[in-house]
């Protein structure tokens, strides 16, 4: 009977992405993935520790496995297993606390707690891969569609900012090797996935433990060129290194997604002063319209914190004057929380947890309307969308390049004239053919051209499209040539 496993995962992509990476390790070792609330041989919690929400639920999850299971293996790990290892190794529930660097072990680890594995790994070091100059693994989210995905191609941080415990849990920079990334994205190209999304704790950052200033770009224009019909993402950028090269190789090569996630935290220059972030306003501003003069329609999209430490009214408006002014195609919002160890804990003038909450609504607000506003810019014009999921009969939603959820209806698509597939010809939306309609399922990892209407759509929080009928479309040769003046 093959043992079963489930996994809980709190926080950021990065996260997410290496939880998957452990999931597949267990399914090759011969193991059955199950529901998190079924019964299971052992449970997995991938924690986060960014905020104290995130410590709170991560407790409440390690109690909760176990009530499925008493004899099942309950192994912790991720940010919260590194900086409150002392709490978690209190909880009598927690059977095993697994380090970052060495969650690749996981399912080993796990069988050797198991009866019938005990005494397997005797005479070992159980911890590998603590030892200084490790690589990071590669981390590979690959979804339920097989139609995006996530590859982790750095981890650390070296920033300090002032409210950040992720330093003090990830550790200092670390890189995968070049050709270890482009092994990856092969193997995920292989397996169908359309769009790849690079991650890292501070992507920026990729290379420069090995003296690489310009690794990101470097790696960037390699999978770019290896692998031209799969879509290439940034994921969280630092503002200051979104580098010249990097801005051009997004607006010169057709499968890099016109998407740009910058992280603000403060439209305020004391409270960015305070939080460690190193540029000012006048220098974000200035990145930004550097952006879109090489990229007139990118989407920017960023993280906004509210409540830190001594901000004002004042300071909180000056903060929405500045997004508004930057006209950022979506915000995530989120409220400062307090972390034991940082530096902004030990600040003066913590706020109440009802401004922060009343602040974080309002910027929600503005952000919605923000994003409303740049949706409209786009109403009637083509997009590039990644069908990835029928999300009812002849209705499908996807992502555009620009980071927009679309959905839109699989209809009135005329038959293809050319036996031979539009993809296997080498265009980047894939083969339209069958008779009066395409097969739905065939959509599925397809990047097909649709015009926004300006509408919601048919899921909460997407836009309405309508896919283009084959006479309705443009000439493509001068959309899928490479530019490459400078």
């Amino acid at each position: 009977m093959r043992r079963k496993v489930a996994f809980y995962t709190l926080g950021c992509k990065v996260n997410q992405s290496e939880s998957q990476q452990m999931l597949d390790k267990f399914i090759s070792r011969g193991w059955q993935a199950v529901e998190f609330h079924q019964a299971a041989d052992a449970y997995i919690i991938n924690t986060c520790t960014v905020t104290q929400a995130a410590d709170q639920k991560s407790r409440k999850m390690i109690r909760a496995a176990k009530r499925q299971n008493p004899a099942a293996v309950l192994a912790v790990t991720g940010c919260y297993a590194e900086t409150g290892a002392a709490v978690l190794a209190a909880i009598e529930e927690v059977d095993l606390l697994i380090p970052n660097q060495d969650k690749e072990k996981t399912p080993e680890l796990v069988e050797a707690l198991l009866p019938e594995k005990a005494g397997e790994a005797a005479g070992g070091c159980p911890y590998p891969n603590l030892c200084p100059g490790k690589d990071p693994q590669p981390a590979v989210l690959k979804g339920l569609n097989r139609t995006r995905a996530t590859l982790k191609i750095q981890d650390g941080c070296r920033q300090f900012c002032t409210y950040c415990i992720i330093p003090y849990a990830r550790g200092g920079w670390q890189s995968l090797p070049e050709e270890r990334a482009l092994a990856e994205a092969k193997d995920l190209a292989a397996r169908g996935v359309r769009e790849i999304v690079l991650l890292g704790i501070h992507l920026g950052a990729y290379g420069w433990e090995r003296g690489r200033r310009n690794g990101l770009a470097e790696i960037f224009e390699r999978l770019l060129e290896a692998y031209p019909q799969t879509r290439f993402r940034l994921g969280s950028l630092e503002p200051m290194e979104a580098t010249a090269g990097l801005i051009r190789l997004i607006r010169d090569y057709p499968n890099a997604c016109k998407h740009l996630h910058l992280p603000l935290q403060c439209g305020q220059d004391r409270i960015l002063r305070a939080m460690n972030r190193p540029y000012t306003t006048a220098e974000y501003r200035k990145k930004a319209e550097e952006v879109r003069s090489l990229i007139p329609d990118i989407a920017l999209t960023t993280d906004i914190m509210t409540g830190f430490p001594g901000e004002t009214e004042e300071d909180f408006q000056a903060c929405c004057a500045f997004a508004r002014e930057m006209a950022f195609s979506r915000i995530h919002v989120f409220a400062y929380s307090r972390r034991p160890g940082t530096p902004a804990d030990a600040m003066a003038g913590q706020l109440a947890k009802k401004i922060k909450e009343e602040r974080s609504r309002r910027l929600i607000a503005l952000g919605q309307e923000l994003q409303r506003d740049y949706v409209l810019s786009w109403r009637g014009r083509r997009q590039e969308v990644l069908a990835e999921e029928e999300i009812a009969p002849g209705i499908w939603s996807g992502h555009s390049d620009n980071y927009l959820d679309i959905t839109f209806a699989a209809a009135g698509i005329p038959r293809e004239e050319n036996p031979e597939s539009r993809e296997a010809a080498g265009q980047p939306w894939g083969g339209l053919r069958g008779d009066s309609l395409i097969l739905e399922e065939s959509l599925r990892g397809k990047i097909l051209p649709v015009t926004l209407t300006g509408e919601p759509g048919a899921r909460e929080g997407s836009w309405a499209g309508q896919m283009l009928k084959r006479e309705a479309l443009p000439n493509r040769e001068k959309d899928d040539k490479i530019i490459t003046e400078n």
